[in-house]
């Protein structure tokens, strides 16, 4: 039986590496983000994807996608729902658009995709979901209040879902990254001082790659155990666990 998965923000970074993984493993892909053309062009030479345009945050066109998902294939085993923003200000300089936008973005998104993924996966008997979420919601950095405040959030979410549908075969999971080599982050690479600064918080000593990310969201999704679910998954070089070593001139 062909395993169905949806991934939300496949033309990013990580979530186009992700479809390009499970896709390798011979599951059958929904690719959404917001612009067709921009992902008819990253997933022209994958197989097995089928291009559905939506924009997360409106919950009429999440709910008809999801309707679409449904009537197309009759079930789904997968959401990846690889959607963030980087929102870097202080939290006085901060205006209440801004704070909203990035919570509409990082958590309402989730909380609608789910919401009309959930039905679809209990009727097809179980399946697993992951979400993104950011160091910066257990780590207190500086500059981070709007995204830390939603990713904390998204990460209560996914414990609290994975609680309600653990009897019904649903693993709900979070991937928590440092800071990733994505064009997302490409602003905060731009130089070389930069980057070295970014670097340098990280114990490993470097940023991170998506494909690292990506093969651990694909390994989450298809090869993970069943008795994983509710955990939120490091993948940060450890930057939310240890302090970098510090070291002295000589």
């Amino acid at each position: 039986m062909t395993r169905v998965a949806w991934v939300t923000g496949a033309s990013g970074g990580i979530g186009l590496r992700v479809v390009r993984r499970l896709a390798e493993h011979d599951w059958t892909i929904i690719a959404s983000s917001r612009e067709r053309q921009r992902l008819e062009q990253a997933t022209s030479d994958i197989e097995n994807v089928c291009i559905l345009p939506v924009d997360v945050t409106d919950e009429t066109a999440i709910k008809d996608a999801a309707g679409k998902i449904k009537s197309d294939y009759g079930r789904l085993d997968g959401l990846v729902h690889a959607v963030g923003s980087i929102q870097l200000r202080p939290l006085h300089a901060t205006s209440l658009d801004q704070f909203q936008d990035t919570i509409k973005l990082n958590l309402t998104s989730a909380f609608i995709t789910m919401k009309y993924s959930l039905p679809i996966m209990m009727r097809s008997g179980g399946g697993r979901i992951v979400l993104f979420s950011s160091v910066a919601a257990n780590v207190g950095m500086s500059n981070h209040s709007s995204i830390a405040s939603a990713k904390a959030g998204l990460e209560g979410l996914a414990k609290a879902a994975a609680a309600d549908y653990a009897k019904r075969g649903i693993r709900v999971n979070v991937i928590s990254p440092g800071l990733t080599e994505t064009p997302l982050a490409a602003h905060l690479l731009a130089n070389e001082n930069s980057r070295s600064i970014s670097e340098n918080m990280h114990p490993v000593g470097r940023i991170g790659m998506p494909e690292e990310v990506a093969s651990t969201a694909s390994w989450m999704i298809s090869e993970a155990p069943d008795w994983l679910t509710g955990a939120v998954i490091p993948v940060d070089g450890g930057l939310g666990n240890i302090r970098p070593q510090e070291t002295r001139k000589t």
